[in-house]
This record gives C-alpha cells, structure tokens and sequence, in this order.
C-alpha cells in the first residue's frame, strides 16, 4: 500500500511562520492604542504644565528680587494657564468620544481584569520590579487610578487659576466668577482658591516624580515600548 506523500515545507516557509507568529505575540503585548489627539493633546497639555511650573516659580523666585519682571512672568504664567484651560477641556471632551483607549472608561477600574491588573502592578512594584512587568492595551490599570485623580486636581487648578486671574487681574472669564459671588465674599473666595491652587501644585509635583519613577522602572524592563507608545501610539 502506498504511503501518502509527506508536504513538503521549505525553510522560507518555516520562517515565514515563526515571524508571523512572533509578530503576533509581540502585538498581545503591546502597549498603546492611543489616536493622534490624543497623543498631541497629551503632549500640548505635559508642555504646558511644566511651563506653567516653570514660570510660577520664576515668579515666586524673583518677586523679591526683580518685581517688574517677576510681574511679567506671572502674567505668562496666567495667558497659559489659560490656553491649558482649552486644551484640557478638549482632552476632556475627548475622554467621552475619543477611541477606546482614550476615553476615561478605560481608565476607570469597573471589570474585573482591572482590579486583576492593579494587583498585578502592586505585586510587581512590591517584588522590587524584578521580572518582566504587566503589559496593557491602552492605560495601565494603576496608572489609571493615578490619572483620574490627576484629571480631577487639574480640572480644580484651571477653575481656580481663571478665579484667581479674574479677582487679581481682573481677566475673561475669572471677572465673571468675581462678578456672581460679589464684592462682600471676595476675599472669601480669593482665599479658598489659593489654598485649592496650592494644593493642586503639590499634588501635581508629586504625580510627576511618580510618573517618571514608573517609566523609568518599566524601560528597564521594555526597552521604552511604553515612551514610544505616546509618540507613535503603539509599539
């Protein structure tokens, strides 16, 4: 009885599917997802915090020392934190009809894959950040906890950047707030929106150290896949 003949597969074809096959492991664990706005609005928005930082302390650094141009460093701190007011309303907007990695359903941590992915990290972290980390489709899951928090603190800072411009300066929209709450609760409000304005500097300070803390002990681990992921959204 004959034997059935054997298919032959050429050493082009074998490797052709090992690549294929590495090219998809590769994809489960990439990082990214994100669509250009995203990526540009998150940028635009990391430029102009550290500006704003940069700027409001210049202007505390030198206020004692050279008031006119501490004077003007806080006015350029005031005309971006109000472009950063736009940008980050639009980021907002988009975290409702952006793709799915934008938006801030993916962020929340309602499934339980989530909850699963943040005591993946917390173990990772706790372990000394020793083996390969989690990798995730879009935000990870403990980060998310960290930049919903941040969205929060950022929207009060722009609330009470333009309060504080209004009463101070007298600047669009802040008068109009001044305005509403009149003249005998100004100082009331001035007040509050400072110590609010301050503590949201503080809480930024430190979301930025922990964020370069987490980058830095994941490009340890991947090569910066999780960086090159917020220029080119995938990786």
């Amino acid at each position: 009885m004959a034997l059935p003949a054997r298919k032959h597969i050429s050493t082009g074809e074998t490797i052709e599917k090992m690549t294929k096959k590495e090219t998809e492991n590769n994809k489960e664990q990439s990082y990214g997802g994100w669509d250009w706005q995203t990526k540009a609005l998150h940028w635009i928005n990391a430029i102009l915090i550290i500006s704003l930082i940069i700027l409001i302390l210049g202007y505390e650094g030198l206020e004692d020392i050279n008031k006119d141009f501490a004077k003007k460093l806080e006015l350029l701190h005031i005309y971006a934190g109000h472009i950063f007011a736009v940008t980050f309303t639009l980021r907002v907007i988009w975290g409702f009809i952006g793709n799915k990695y934008a938006r801030f359903s993916d962020m929340i941590p309602r499934t339980k894959e989530k909850i699963q992915g943040i005591k993946e990290n917390i173990k990772w972290y706790m372990g000394g950040c020793k083996t390969t980390p989690p990798h995730y489709k879009g935000h990870n899951p403990l980060a998310s906890l960290f930049y919903l928090a941040l969205f929060v603190i950022l929207g009060l800072q722009v609330a009470t950047g333009i309060t504080l411009a209004g009463i101070e300066h007298d600047f669009f929209p802040g008068t109009l707030i001044a305005s509403l709450v009149g003249k005998k609760n100004i100082e009331s409000l001035e007040d509050f929106a400072e110590e609010l304005h301050e503590f949201g500097f503080g809480f930024i300070l430190f979301f930025i150290v922990a964020h370069l803390v987490g980058l830095i002990a994941h490009y340890a681990h991947d090569k910066g896949k999780q960086i090159k992921a917020m220029w080119f959204g995938s990786k």
